[in-house]
């Protein structure tokens, strides 16, 4: 009789050690650095990501969202999710090279003519190799690459029409030493100062311009402090969707883990459509808030580009080697070559995809 207890008063507490597993809910906390706004294109990314992931679990995995920088900036999102933390981030490609340097081959001037072959060229083999890379080097999973958009310069001293009219400009650049050597090249001074102080700076007089995406500079309301804009695109910056790898392999089973891996590659693809889409009507609205916009002539474009990839192109030499460099170049003329004149087309598509998924799940 007390054999037979004990087994029943095992096999309970085994049962309900069962019921508890089954039943513990996986928690991932999402930082994201861009503004809480419900029109925001991440905000709207990020829902849908939330939305899929939770009804593929069937609420066995819940998505808290943390924009406009809840968690800390971008550099303190990372250190998050490197110690556990944070379980994802959301983030930009301004705090990496301190932990991973040749996330620099990011920042080659003019490496991209559209937005498409970037896009190409995140999901490409050298795409994987890099993540791969990254992984083995922070402990970080690279999950996805989707587009911050193309960086234009703005100021409030002058329009700037070739890299003659920057000289003396006293320019905000991320915390990124490759970015600061092109801006410099250019004649500028380059100044880092983290996102969070940039309007005050500008403001402030601080700095009299910067380098930023056109979606940011309507969202920040840089406009307000900002009356000068060139579509020079010198740079196509990424934003990468990371996990801390020690939880991604030890709190979620393998279909959990399937099923977070496929719903970043689409919280990637539709960033990608909402960006442009904001990119198109943010440029509308910043000429409305009085924002002069220059859109370059090709013979200007090309005085822009044959000083700062060069000096960029020099920098990340230096830093990261010719291997990782060459094979970047190598992987975006295959991306370039691989889009061809579809890239209008890709983004007319990625658009509509974003949309439909964002009304669905409304």
């Amino acid at each position: 009789m007390k054999r037979l207890f004990l087994v029943l008063f095992v096999s309970a507490i085994f049962l309900m050690g069962l019921t508890a597993s089954a039943s513990a809910k996986v928690i991932i906390k999402m930082a994201n650095a861009g503004p809480d706004n419900p029109d925001n294109r991440s905000v709207k990314a990020i829902a849908i990501f939330k939305h899929n992931v939770e009804k593929r679990t069937n609420g066995a995995v819940e998505v808290r969202p943390y924009h406009a920088r809840k968690l800390g900036d971008e550099r303190e999102m990372m250190e998050g999710v490197r110690m556990g933390s944070i379980e994802m981030i959301f983030v930009s490609s301004g705090p990496i090279p301190g932990f991973f340097p040749p996330v620099m081959v990011f920042d080659i001037p003019y490496m991209f003519s559209s937005a498409p072959a970037a896009w190409e060229f995140f999901e490409s083999d050298f795409g994987k190799k890099f993540a791969q890379s990254f992984l083995k080097k922070t402990g970080v999973r690279c999950l996805g690459i989707t587009e911050n958009g193309y960086r234009h310069f703005t100021n409030n001293k002058r329009p700037i029409k070739v890299p003659a009219n920057m000289k003396g400009l006293k320019i905000r650049t991320m915390q990124n030493p490759a970015h600061m050597a092109m801006v410099k090249a250019l004649g500028a001074d380059p100044t880092p100062i983290p996102f969070g102080e940039l309007y005050m700076a500008l403001q402030q007089g601080v700095v009299d311009g910067m380098e930023c995406p056109t979606v940011l500079i309507h969202d920040m309301k840089f406009y307000e402090v900002q009356n000068q804009m060139i579509l020079d695109g010198h740079l196509y910056n990424p934003l990468f969707i990371l996990a801390n790898n020690r939880w991604f392999t030890s709190k979620l089973t393998k279909e959990q883990q399937k099923i977070i891996a496929e719903e970043s590659l689409l919280l990637a693809h539709t960033h990608d459509g909402f960006s442009q889409q904001a990119n198109k009507e943010c440029e509308v609205k910043l000429r409305s808030h009085g924002m002069n916009i220059y859109k370059p002539k090709a013979e200007e474009l090309a005085q822009f580009r044959k000083i700062a990839q060069p000096a960029g192109l020099d920098f990340i030499r230096k830093k990261i080697g010719n291997q990782w460099v060459d094979e970047a170049l190598a992987a975006a003329k295959k991306a370039e070559d691989r889009v061809g004149s579809k890239a209008d087309t890709i983004i007319s598509q990625h658009i509509k995809m974003a949309n439909d998924l964002y009304k669905k799940i409304k």
